[in-house]
């Protein structure tokens, strides 16, 4: 069956990293499908997976939790992240983008989703070891094979994506952007509008520090990957939780929640198609989504 692909993606995507049920702390499965309900209600029509999120089990989920309507809406998944299963401790992963394990990659993504065509389909990170233009010479082949509708690029900057660029065309290209600490370069941009990119935007809520919930000495079980993070060492959080208090301020001033500005703020940026926003709840998809006209 193909994919009834809708006229345009929302412009909120349901982020399905937590639906792996690794790295961040407490997993609800049935709470994170009330989250996918309440957003399809919503409007929302876009998710964002990888195979690397809980080991293909956030692709596994996200396919039975969509049952059949799972071909009526942009699935966008990702490889090029190998992983080795160590049951004392977290899986080992390092990049692989050769064309070998990105043909195989694409196929089980196929199987897990349970889809004949993969709406959009990215390289996780660009691999040092690989060189892109064997990469993309691969997916395109899979474009032509109808396995893949649109390619895209996550976390690669403009020259990588230019080099993408010459063997296939890319459509989508993913890079974290937020009011925080990662604003999007003008030189990104331009190139992306210049060559009729996509940009969707991940990281939009600071791994949850733009949630505005967090406040000094908060602790994290070692299960959730904000444990060890920079950001949410004593000294970076605490220079964070100072602007973030500006931010907060400007928030109610426009009668907005801290995690509506921040979405408001990147979502204003013409050039950004989508932002990604992880949701693990009905109440979080409610206050991330409910508020958008």
């Amino acid at each position: 069956m193909k994919v009834n692909l809708v006229d345009n993606i929302s412009d909120i995507c349901f982020g399905c990293e937590a639906l792996g049920g690794e790295d961040w702390g407490e997993f609800n499965l049935s709470q994170i499908q009330e989250g996918i309900e309440k957003s399809l209600e919503l409007g929302l029509n876009f998710f964002d997976t990888a195979d690397v999120y809980g080991l293909g089990q956030s692709e596994k989920r996200l396919s039975e939790i969509l049952g059949t309507r799972r071909h009526d809406f942009y699935i966008g998944t990702k490889g090029g992240i190998r992983w080795e299963k160590n049951y004392q401790s977290r899986a080992t992963t390092y990049r692989d983008s050769s064309p070998e394990y990105i043909y195989k990659c694409v196929n089980q993504s196929l199987t897990r989703l349970r889809l004949d065509v993969l709406p959009i389909y990215y390289i996780h990170w660009p691999d040092p070891n690989t060189e892109i233009s064997r990469t993309f010479e691969l997916l395109q082949k899979l474009v032509d094979q109808e396995k893949i509708m649109h390619l895209g690029c996550s976390n690669f900057n403009v020259d990588q994506i230019r080099e993408a660029s010459m063997v296939s065309h890319i459509s989508y290209v993913q890079l974290p952007v937020n009011i925080l600490n990662n604003p999007l370069s003008l030189a990104y941009s331009n190139f992306c509008k210049e060559n009729s990119i996509r940009i969707i935007a991940y990281n939009t809520l600071a791994r949850g520090l733009l949630s505005g919930k967090y406040q000094e000495g908060v602790t994290f079980s070692e299960n959730d990957r904000r444990f060890r993070l920079e950001d949410f060492q004593k000294a970076n959080l605490k220079k964070h939780l100072k602007k973030i208090k500006t931010l907060k301020s400007a928030a109610e001033k426009e009668n907005l929640s801290l995690s509506q500005y921040s979405i408001k703020s990147v979502l204003s940026n013409e050039n950004i198609e989508s932002v990604i926003v992880g949701i693990k709840d009905k109440n979080q998809a409610i206050e991330n989504i409910g508020w958008i006209d």
